[in-house]
């Protein structure tokens, strides 16, 4: 039964190691464990505390980041718009410009056809008048030759008749 009930002797050795343990503990260990501990416990905070500053800053950064693109997206229809304005007014006048060109280019053809036009019936003109005194001289050169004969003819009556008379 000493084992359960211990004697004075050992109770007072007991608590006198404890006490030096204890004092010795308290001088050189507990000291440096607690500004340790109060080192990682500061070291934590401010961990966290950064880690909150580095979430508002990211999330201010998505909101700028939002931002542009918002701005970025109005930029680009911008830009897109004026472009489509841009080549409907090129359009415009490109066709406007192939318009009077090809105006011009008909007007030019129908001077042209013109002109060609009354060369060919002065030509034609050339050619009847010249036609038309060709066979003026055949008709002539025949009534000519008609009245010659008729000509040869009465004359010859005539000589005739006065052989006669």
């Amino acid at each position: 039964m000493d084992l359960m009930t211990p004697s004075l002797g050992l109770i007072f050795w007991q608590s006198v190691i404890f006490l030096i343990s204890f004092i010795i503990l308290s001088k050189f260990a507990w000291n440096p464990i607690n500004k340790l501990l109060e080192k990682r416990e500061k070291y934590i905070i401010d961990s966290i505390n950064n880690a909150k500053k580095a979430k508002e800053s990211i999330k201010k950064i998505k909101l700028n980041k939002r931002n542009i693109l918002k701005k970025t997206e109005k930029i680009k229809n911008f830009i897109i718009n004026e472009a489509f304005k841009k080549k409907e007014q090129i359009e415009k006048e490109a066709k406007k410009k192939a318009k009077l060109e090809s105006y011009l280019i008909i007007n030019k053809t129908q001077l042209l056809i013109e002109n060609k036009k009354k060369i060919a019936i002065e030509k034609i003109k050339n050619e009847i008048l010249n036609m038309s005194i060709i066979i003026s001289e055949k008709i002539l050169n025949k009534e000519l030759e008609i009245n010659e004969k008729n000509n040869n003819y009465f004359l010859n009556k005539i000589i005739n008749y006065e052989v006669f008379i």
